[in-house]
Order: structure tokens, then C-alpha cells, then sequence
């Protein structure tokens, strides 16, 4: 089930619990508020992605949210003051976009500026750079999950040279010091098992950044057997590596992968006060060749057959063993019969040679 099923059949659930469907025609929008402050090469800027709804309540909103990366590059997401209370994708980083989608629990959001989540970006070169929104959809609170999207608004930013040397910056978190959460920029995409992936990304100058990886993806009968069976393959764990000046790590991972949908977050971390900021992650795909997976395939097949197999069994083993067991019974009801049969026979045998003796007597 992808990601925009999943926001239909849970808008439907959340809104059907509490409101009746409505048969009017509603309209909503998805726009991005613009900073006020005049941008500069190295300036840090934070934008909102908002909601406007005044005549429908909306339950559901999803998007993606372009940009430039050779102008523009991702410091953090705040859902901070969000709207969306169910995050059934979170805001993800991928090439040159941040992808998102969620749930607003009833009685949903109604109004000009509802705030789903801040980017932050730190500026790289000058020129214009276009913010747009695209793949939208906002689902009204009417129990159907009706896509009320009337329009995706973006904006345009015009970046100028730096007249100085300082980096005007805002803050990301609520600290004393400007710090810069680590963000992947490239990456292994999908290798194979045999492959190792490499990570790349960009980060506080000097600072340790911790790599989580998290295997998310649902192994079915087969891939579990498979994976129990590879024991000297390896699987992803969280590794740590130092920022160099300029703020960039790197790592790569050995070969003879254990297989997974890994979800890769690099998490600034601070030995001082020893806690780690999470920054943006990315998704890695690591797959087995086409011979394991034919193998996988065909035990998942095994896995789904011997139940039935058994099943089948059951059900013609039963009325069998039954009737077996009826004759059975049957033939020994009609041993003890021809028992109690003889046994009459020889008390009827008795009592005429007891018989014999007293007649002889009489005579």
C-alpha cells in the first residue's frame, strides 16, 4: 500500500468516527510563507509550509516541496507547531525535494494559516531560486477523504552576493550557540547485499555526527529463513565519524550486507552535555541477487502451500481415521457377541450332560 492509499483510508477512518459526509464543494490551498528579511549567499533562512482552509475542515494534507540544491541546501525540519498530530510519512530529504504527509485528528484544522512543518536552508549561490510545491493533496474532514486542493501556491527568492564576510544565521533549536544539524547529500540509493553503501553529508564544522541505521521493511517467511541462514553477512548498525573543518563526513560501510530498507539519520552529537540533535535522513534499499531472491520466492510459495496441504490432510484424515475407527469398534462388538454366543452354547452343553445322570437315576 503506497503512501497516498494510506492517507486516504486513514483520513477516512479518523473523520468517519465523528462526521457525517458532506455534499457540498469545498476548496483549499497549500502555500509557502516568504522570508521578509533581504537574502544573501551564506544567510540561513526558514520557511513554512501552511494550510488554508476557511470553509471545509481538513483532516489529511501531503506534498512534496522542491528546490534548488545548487542554491539551496537543507538544515533542518521543525514540526514543532505543527497541525498534523499522525505523521504517516514524515518530512523526508531526497535529491532536490522534502516530501511529506499526515493526519490532523478531528475535529481537523479550519483556517487561513495552518503551520505543517519549517524547512530551513542555508544559501549557497545567488541568483533566483524557485520554492514550489507539487504532488498535493488536502482531504476534507467529511468522512470520504475528498481531495479539496484548489491550488499549490510557491515563491521565488532572489538571492544576492554577501556584502560582508559574516554569516547572518538563525538558530535552529532553542540554544545559545548557532549549531548546524547534520544532512545527508549523497548517498548509496539501492545496492546489492555483496556492495557496500557510502554516506556523504554536511554538518557543524569539527563536530562528531552519529549514522543510526534502522532496517524498516516488513521480511516475509522466506527472507527471515534466508537471513537466518547468512551468517556471516553483516547488518547496518550506527557508526560515529568526525566532521572535518568545512563540516563534511563521510562513511562507507563494508561489503556482504544483510538485506533491508534502512532508514539513515545523522544525529549531531554533543559529548559535553551528552545528547544527540537528529538531523535529516534518507532511505537505503539493500537487496539480495536474483537467484536468492527466486529462492525467497519459492519458500514463501512452500510457506503458503503446506498449510494448505495440511489442511487438506486434516480434513480427508478425519472422516477416514473416523470410519476406521467404526470398523473397528464394529469388529469387536461382533467378537464379544460370538463370545457371549459360545458361552451360552457351552452352559446350554452343561446343563443337558448334568441332565443325563439324573434320568439314568430315576430309571
Amino acid at each position: 500500500m503506497n503512501y497516498k492509499i494510506k492517507l486516504i483510508v486513514y483520513s477516512i477512518i479518523f473523520s468517519s468516527i465523528f462526521i457525517k459526509a458532506d455534499a457540498f464543494e469545498r476548496s483549499a490551498s497549500l502555500f509557502i510563507s516568504k522570508p521578509a528579511q533581504n537574502i544573501e549567499v551564506g544567510d540561513r533562512i526558514t520557511i513554512s509550509i501552511k494550510a488554508q482552509s476557511t470553509e471545509q475542515s481538513i483532516n489529511a494534507v501531503s506534498g512534496s516541496v522542491s528546490f534548488p540544491e545548487d542554491r539551496l541546501r537543507v538544515i533542518a525540519v521543525s514540526k514543532s507547531h505543527s497541525i498534523v498530530n499522525l505523521w504517516t510519512r514524515e518530512p523526508s530529504l531526497g535529491r532536490n525535494r522534502v516530501s511529506f504527509e499526515g493526519i490532523i485528528l478531528n475535529p481537523g484544522y479550519l483556517g487561513q494559516s495552518g503551520n505543517i512543518f519549517d524547512i530551513t536552508f542555508e544559501t549557497k549561490r545567488s541568483g533566483e531560486s524557485f520554492i514550489g510545491l507539487s504532488e498535493g493533496a488536502v482531504l476534507a474532514n467529511d468522512g470520504l477523504g475528498t481531495n479539496i486542493l484548489d491550488s499549490l501556491k510557491s515563491i521565488s527568492l532572489n538571492i544576492l552576493e554577501s556584502k560582508s564576510i559574516a554569516v547572518v544565521t538563525t538558530p535552529v533549536y532553542d540554544s545559545q550557540k548557532i549549531i548546524a544539524l547534520p544532512v545527508i547529500t549523497d548517498y548509496s540509493r539501492a545496492i546489492l547485499s555483496k556492495q557496500s553503501i557510502f554516506v556523504k553529508g554536511k554538518g557543524e564544522p569539527n563536530a562528531l555526527t552519529k549514522i543510526s541505521f534502522k532496517d524498516t521493511s516488513q521480511k516475509s517467511i522466506g527472507e527471515r529463513f534466508i537471513e537466518y541462514l547468512q551468517t556471516k553477512k553483516k547488518r547496518l548498525t550506527d557508526v560515529l565519524v568526525k566532521n572535518d573543518a568545512s563540516g563534511a563526513f563521510q562513511y562507507a560501510s563494508s561489503s556482504n550486507l544483510l538485506t533491508g530498507a534502512y532508514n539513515a539519520t545523522p544525529f549531531l552529537v554533543d559529548p559535553n552535555k551528552n545528547v544527540e540533535k537528529p538531523g535529516l535522513g534518507v532511505q537505503l534499499l539493500v537487496s539480495d541477487s536474483k537467484i536468492i531472491h527466486y529462492i525467497v520466492v519459492f519458500i514463501n510459495i512452500l510457506g503458503l502451500l503446506i498449510p494448505v496441504v495440511g489442511l487438506i490432510v486434516i480434513i480427508y484424515f478425519i472422516p477416514w481415521y473416523s470410519w476406521l475407527r467404526m470398523r473397528i469398534i464394529k469388529k469387536k462388538i461382533g467378537l464379544e457377541e460370538e463370545k457371549i454366543e459360545i458361552s451360552q452354547h457351552q452352559l446350554k452343553r452343561q446343563d443337558e450332560v448334568q441332565d443325563i445322570p439324573a434320568k439314568h437315576d430315576n430309571i
